[in-house]
């Protein structure tokens, strides 16, 4: 853990020598953020890093996930992170480059092989969902219609235990959640026998946003996407990332 260590170190040093304070909203949706997370999550330590690197400092707020979006849409913080763009919001903020994305991934028990290219390849399967869960436009349509046999469950860590239990063939989640539920619920053994293969079949780029009530607003997007393209260019930002990472998923005991 000693690169990992010493980037993230890196990270808060940088911080630490950065200029005007940014307050932006921290929502609570691990791995990528996270109050009690190494970093506070992926997205968070690459947000923070970025900044820094554009000349600002960042004071993370903690809040729920509707005022997390709700204050800087009213001017009552800087910002926040971790958004899509939609034309409602963008009447109140102003976006930079996408950081991360969501991309939803199917795990699988690991001695299954699934050949598919588009989600209707994958009818013959059960597939477990999450009540209240979004799965994508096109899986949701596919779904209701009955194209796609689907096993509702409480809660992901309930799907992956219906998975191990051979009650559904495939559960749909986020690359970086995946991992990151098992590791916290499963245990070491229960994790070997599941697999979330990089194959994703539905991505959403997550950005920071900057209140309009800010006049200096563009000139803050400005600064932070010019940064995030040079971090991005020599790979420190998925450096930073990976380090990040590797913290948050340090092995549990059991």
């Amino acid at each position: 853990m000693r690169v990992a260590s010493a980037l993230l170190l890196l990270c808060c040093t940088a911080l630490a020598e950065a200029g005007p304070t940014l307050t932006l909203t921290l929502q609570e949706y691990p791995p990528f953020m996270g109050q009690s997370l190494p970093g506070r999550g992926l997205l968070s330590s690459a947000v923070a890093s970025v900044f820094a690197r554009a000349g600002y400092s960042v004071n993370f707020e903690p809040a729920p996930n509707n005022r997390a979006i709700e204050a800087p849409r009213r001017g009552m913080a800087d910002g926040s992170f971790g958004w899509a763009k939609t034309p409602e919001r963008e009447k109140d903020l102003y976006y930079t480059a996408p950081v991360m994305a969501l991309r939803m991934v199917f795990c699988q028990r690991v001695e299954a092989h699934y050949e598919w290219q588009k989600l209707t390849d994958l009818a013959p399967y059960r597939i477990g969902t999450t009540l209240g869960n979004f799965y994508s436009d096109e899986f949701e349509k596919l779904a209701r219609s009955g194209k796609l046999k689907v096993d509702p469950g409480p809660s992901d860590e309930a799907n992956f235990r219906k998975l191990l239990a051979d009650r559904v063939d495939l559960f749909p989640i986020d690359a970086e959640v995946g991992p990151y539920l098992m590791h916290q619920s499963l245990t070491p053994a229960e994790r070997a026998r599941l697999s979330c293969p990089d194959h994703a079949y539905w991505s959403a780029p997550l950005h920071v946003v900057i209140s309009k009530a800010r006049p200096d607003g563009q000139a803050i997007v400005a600064a932070f996407d010019e940064a995030l393209q040079n971090m991005q260019r020599t790979g420190e930002l998925n450096r930073l990332i990976d380090a990040t990472r590797k913290q948050i998923l340090q092995p549990t005991a059991y």
